[in-house]
């Protein structure tokens, strides 16, 4: 991973994001769609992420929620799933790390699955589809089978908890709570990366981040 010197990384531009975590009542547990990411992306290629993407200037113009709007836009641009933007409910907002030459400022929402849709990859943002059970998606990660940058891998730790109890009581807890805002750092030594921390982390306060 490429890391920016100081004088670099705080000219990089935190563009506005949007993602999905599009849900459903599996056999016994709850389910969450992910994507993989193309081989030749330029950011996480081949990494099993959540559908989404950069705000563009048509979802300011779409309504009063641009970041839902972009959510559902490139939810049906990678994946095929025609979502409601009012029906998607805030989970987390985290801004990538200072130090990485992309960063983005992402609304991550969760939403049930629409009835009646297929969801399929695009063959060229996404190559692959995988409905996956949270707590099993993190054992095949462990495993080296199925590869998830930080941000992803702390959000499907998010849903674990709640599994079990299906989709309707998620959302409805997710309604109810004060919107978690994840502000990663990222801890180096000698500028080299030792890992990503997040508040309430040893060394969080003190590593590198804007004023």
């Amino acid at each position: 991973m490429k890391i920016l010197p100081a004088t670099d990384a705080a000219a990089v531009p935190i563009r506005a994001a949007a993602t999905t975590l599009v849900l459903r009542d599996g056999p016994g547990r709850m389910e969450v769609l992910m994507v993989r990411r193309s081989l030749q992306a330029s950011f996480m290629p081949g990494a099993y992420v959540f559908p989404g993407g950069a705000v563009d200037a048509a979802d300011h113009a779409a309504g009063p929620s641009p970041h839902a709007v972009a959510a559902a836009r490139e939810c049906l641009e990678e994946c095929a799933l025609r979502l409601d933007p009012a029906a998607l409910v805030p989970w987390s907002r985290w801004t990538t790390p200072l130090g990485l030459p992309k960063r983005f400022d992402t609304m991550f929402y969760v939403c049930r699955a629409p009835e009646g849709q297929v969801a399929r990859a695009d063959e060229s943002e996404t190559t692959a589809i995988a409905w996956v059970q949270p707590s099993a998606a993190l054992d095949a990660h462990g495993r080296g089978e199925h590869p998830m940058e930080f941000a992803t891998v702390r959000t499907v730790q998010s849903l674990v908890p709640h599994e079990g109890g299906g989709v309707q009581a998620l959302l409805a807890w997710a309604a109810r709570q004060p919107l978690p805002v994840m502000e990663p750092r990222l801890h180096l030594e000698d500028g080299r990366l030792r890992g990503v921390l997040l508040r309430g982390d040893p060394g969080w306060e003190d590593a590198p981040r804007l004023p």
